[in-house]
């Protein structure tokens, strides 16, 4: 045992000594180990052709050896042998030594080196190139290997590692993570009983079935398999976290074939990796349709829906984007953000307006100075909390704005405008879903309003207003999903409203290419509903992202887990779960997930009377005046 830990330590010093070599050291030595090996292979070939006679080598001429072995090193120089970093050698590298000993063979030629052979010259020479080019390649891969060893050594974070698919994806990675001494793959996973009991580059392939016997020795598995399903790769993931090992995962096709992120890129299993459905692709003919050379306006363009649309918007080539905010500050940051994804060859053009909605004049301005087309109206709060101890404030703000909007839009003879709804206006509980009903209303009085003023007009051109709603989005400013991440940050415990609570999800970038692919499909007065897929249980929701965080829940069943889940009542004007529709049935549309209704409203005449008074009531700050008004506009909320 003592003469072992004596030859690693001699092994270690040894080669920290080689790796800390100056660059000039490392080609001395390099060039050396060249020279002996040309040397060695000479005295070989000349061993083998005089049947095995030490003694006949002193025939050799000493000029004649140094003169070849300096010239075919002068060769190897020019022809780039010393460029290759041998820590990176591969295969293919054997192919250049071979091309390279084969130039080498005219300098022996000429020197006519092997003329005693008994004849066999031309063997001789051919032997010479096979030992020569064998053990050279030797050398270099032996170092590669050394510098390996000296790596792992070295190393205080050689994490061991498992990778879950032993396809072509999963070779790569394997085959990447070997130049990485961080990591070490002891095992494959694959589901493939074809694979199974093989292995890929020496390492061992098994049944996922064999997972549990590596929870001990492994300290992540990484899920390489990104052409799979997003059904099936969630039942994968499910499987290894029931095992409550870490899981990282690959990059999507999309991201490797484009060049976007290598495969080595991991990254850890976010919540929305296990949420929705199947990919939808978004139709280029319905983005195209809405935004191609179309000058855009957002209203609320800072926050999280509208700035996902900005991004989508530019992506589509319009031909000028206007975005509209109240806030400085997330103005400005909205500005940063674009100013990243906007190319220098770009000729879109954009324009930042800080200003209230709620102004009409300022709206009306926008829209005919830069002769808009399309309007987005993503401009509310949405907070219900915060709504419901403000009430007059978020009334006035949802409400006026989109009334401004539409005034604004009709005087301008906006094109098409599009209201961002919500499922909370759909039978509301609270305050602000109340208030987006009401401004769901206004959209579709006016509808009401432009047709009575156009019944006999054959003009195609006139406004064209449009409802899209839906639930909630990932990551948005109002999902629970970014409170329970601050909370797990903290330690916990996550805070649950009610154990039976559901909602719909969908991710920000969906939600927004849904939203502008509606806007072909308009024709005026219309609610467009988005497919929000599989309704989920926000208690299932907090248990997956603490597994996710490389947590466990603490409950009865776990009294010595990381974090607790806290139920502390449904808060004031919360539902259980959400809807989509009022009183009408929907209908398909060409887009799979966009579907369509016309749903009972208010005329135009009788509303704007009833909207006048609320704001005499809400200038008079009278708040039960504002609220009863509110809950006879809209019946099916009551305060």
């Amino acid at each position: 045992m003592l003469y072992k830990k004596k030859f690693f330590k001699f092994l270690y010093s040894f080669l920290k000594l080689f790796v800390n070599l100056k660059k000039s050291f490392k080609l001395t030595f390099l060039l050396l180990l060249d020279a002996i090996t040309i040397l060695f292979s000479i005295y070989l070939v000349r061993f083998i052709f005089d049947n095995y006679d030490f003694l006949y080598i002193k025939l050799l001429n000493p000029v004649l050896v140094i003169s070849c072995i300096f010239l075919s090193i002068f060769i190897f120089f020019l022809t780039g042998q010393y460029n290759t970093l041998s820590k990176y050698i591969n295969s293919s590298a054997i192919f250049s030594i071979l091309t390279r000993n084969f130039l080498i063979i005219p300098i022996f030629l000429f020197f006519n080196f092997f003329k005693e052979a008994n004849n066999l010259e031309l063997k001789a020479y051919f032997l010479f190139w096979l030992i020569n080019s064998f053990l050279i390649s030797f050398s270099r891969f032996a170092l590669k290997e050394a510098n390996g060893v000296f790596e792992k050594l070295c190393s205080n974070k050689n994490n061991l590692v498992a990778i879950y698919g032993a396809g072509a994806a999963g070779a790569q990675l394997a085959n990447t993570l070997t130049m990485n001494a961080n990591y070490k793959v002891i095992a494959f996973f694959d589901d493939s009983k074809i694979l199974q009991g093989r292995k890929l580059y020496g390492i061992p392939i098994y049944s996922p079935n064999k997972i549990i016997k590596f929870k001990d020795k492994i300290s992540q598995v990484l899920f390489a398999i990104p052409s799979l399903d997003k059904k099936k790769s969630i039942k994968i993931i499910k499987r290894v976290q029931n095992f409550e090992i870490p899981i990282l995962k690959v990059p999507s096709i999309e991201a490797l074939t484009k060049g976007i992120e290598k495969i080595d890129s991991l990254r850890p299993i976010e919540i929305e990796d296990l949420l929705g459905r199947e990919k939808v692709e978004p139709s280029k003919e319905l983005l195209e349709a809405s935004i191609k050379d179309k000058n855009i306006c957002i209203s609320g363009a800072a926050g999280s829906i509208g700035t996902e649309l900005c991004k989508q918007v530019i992506n589509h080539r319009p031909k000028s984007l206007i975005m509209i905010d109240s806030s400085e500050t997330n103005l400005y940051n909205l500005e940063e953000e674009i100013s990243k994804i906007q190319k220098l060859s770009c000729e879109i053009k954009l324009f930042y307006f800080l200003g209230n909605v709620k102004d009409t004049l300022f709206l009306k301005d926008i829209f005919l100075n830069r002769k808009i087309d399309i309007v987005y109206h993503a401009a509310a709060y949405k907070h219900v909390p915060i709504i419901e101890k403000n009430p007059i404030s978020g009334i006035d703000n949802n409400v006026f704005s989109t009334l401004s909007i539409c005034q604004a839009a009709e005087a301008a003879h906006v094109k098409k405008i599009i209201l961002i709804s919500s499922d909370k206006a759909v039978r509301p509980k609270n305050i602000m879903g109340a208030s987006k009903r009401l401004g769901e209303l206004i959209f579709q009085a006016f509808t009401d309003k432009i047709n009575y003023k156009n019944t006999n007009s054959s003009d195609k051109n006139i406004p064209k207003f449009s409802i899209v709603r839906f639930g909630n989005v990932l990551n948005s400013s109002g999902s629970v999903v970014p409170l329970f991440k601050k909370q797990i940050l903290s330690g916990g415990p996550l805070t649950l409203t009610h154990k039976e609570i559901i909602r719909y999800f969908m991710t920000v970038p969906e939600a927004a290419q849904l939203v502008i692919q509606a806007t072909s499909l308009s024709e005026g007065g219309e609610v467009f509903l988005l497919d929000m897929g599989n309704p989920v249980k926000i208690l299932d929701l907090a248990k997956q992202m603490i597994r996710l965080s490389g947590f466990s829940v603490k409950d009865k069943e776990n009294p010595n887990g990381d974090i607790e889940i806290l139920v502390t009542g449904l808060r004031q004007g919360e539902k259980l779960y959400e809807e989509l529709l009022i009183d009408a049935e929907s209908h398909g549309t060409e887009h799979p997930l966009i579907f369509k209704a016309n749903e009972s409203y208010i005329p135009y005449e009788i509303l704007i009377k009833k909207i006048s008074s609320l704001e005499n009531y809400i200038n008079n700050r009278d708040t039960k005046l504002v609220l009863k008004l509110l809950s006879d506009l809209v019946p099916e909320w009551r305060k």
